[in-house]
């Protein structure tokens, strides 16, 4: 998969963001220890001097693999002493190494003239990034949805609180339990019935785990597409969006209709049903307005999604007249 010079930029600062905080924590504990155990600089300054006994010891002549024996163990010694000061303070690293992110390449992003998983895993990340719509997330958590705003009188045979409750209830563990092999979901009700918070606070969980996840309104993600494939704009956003761990539709039915979009719309769905990667799709549509879309778009929402239904008043309405009834008081 190809990246922008933006994301490369990115994804790079943080690996050097990395590298420079790991060096500098390890300068900053072994200045720690060495001011509270000078005997750790006595030691270092013997074992720096080893080359040059060496050197001496050859230049000498005589038995030099046995003068060399002697420095090795020497060495050996004072490194023995090393690790039994440092691991009085619960220090297990030997020489003060610095404890990188990534092991294998050092936090440099490249492994034996490879790049290194980490960096790839950097460049996807910061490119899911970029092309999702998520400045709300921080504020959508599962802590922070409220029963309260749902009406607790019976409807049938169960309140609108009750549904919601078994709604939160099963959104909550898809989210704490998130896998590639997780099912894809339809969440349909009305405007404001907490569809898109609940959305964002499982892109959050998810996001939180380490997994790729796109989010946003299906007229900007199609029309980013567009734009991609028009030669208006630069990079491969329908690449991403098949290919990340998690896409999240949202406010399906509100896009602009034209057969370019549905073209879209139907790849993105069938690319990632085939593969086997979940999808979240919210709507305010029904079983019968989604037929708009057309039989092969219509048959595979509503035959592989798990549907989960949205019901109660506009919570955004609620807010309102709170906050309206505040300023009054």
């Amino acid at each position: 998969m190809g990246y922008s010079r933006e994301v490369y930029d990115a994804a790079f600062a943080e690996l050097q963001r990395r590298r420079t905080g790991a060096q500098t924590k390890a300068t900053a504990l072994h200045e720690r220890m060495v001011n509270k155990h000078p005997r750790i600089r006595e030691i270092e300054r013997e074992m720096a001097n080893a080359a040059i006994r060496v050197s001496r010891a050859v230049l000498n002549g005589g038995d030099v693999i046995a003068a060399v024996e002697r420095i090795k163990n020497k060495n050996l010694t004072l490194q023995a002493e090393l690790a039994e000061i440092l691991a009085k303070e619960g220090i297990h690293r030997p020489n003060f190494e610095p404890r990188y992110a990534c092991p294998s390449c050092e936090d440099t992003g490249y492994c034996r003239n490879k790049v290194c998983d980490c960096f790839k895993a950097l460049l996807r990340e910061e490119a899911f990034k970029r092309l999702s719509y998520m400045g709300t997330m921080k504020d959508a958590s599962f802590d922070s949805l409220r029963l309260d705003y749902y009406p607790d009188t019976p409807r049938s045979k169960m309140s609108p609180r009750d549904c919601m409750n078994e709604v939160f209830a099963y959104c909550k563990s898809y989210a704490d339990d998130f896998d590639l092999n997780s099912p894809s979901l339809l969440f349909r009700g009305a405007t404001g019935t907490g569809k898109t918070h609940v959305s964002l606070a499982i892109a959050r969980c998810v996001i939180n785990a380490g997994l790729g996840v796109i989010y946003g309104p299906v007229q900007k993600l199609l029309h980013q597409i567009e734009k991609e494939h028009f030669g208006r704009a630069n990079g491969n956003s329908q690449d991403m969006m098949i290919e990340c761990d998690l896409l999240i539709l949202d406010d399906l039915g509100s896009e602009f209709s034209s057969p370019f979009y549905t073209s879209c719309l139907y790849n993105l769905i069938n690319s990632r049903m085939l593969d086997g990667r979940p999808t979240i799709i919210s709507t305010n549509l029904n079983q019968n307005e989604l037929e708009r879309y057309g039989e092969q778009i219509t048959s595979r929402i509503i035959g592989t999604f798990v549907p989960l239904t949205f019901v109660g008043r506009d919570i955004r309405q609620i807010k309102l007249r709170e906050k309206i009834k505040q300023g009054i008081e």
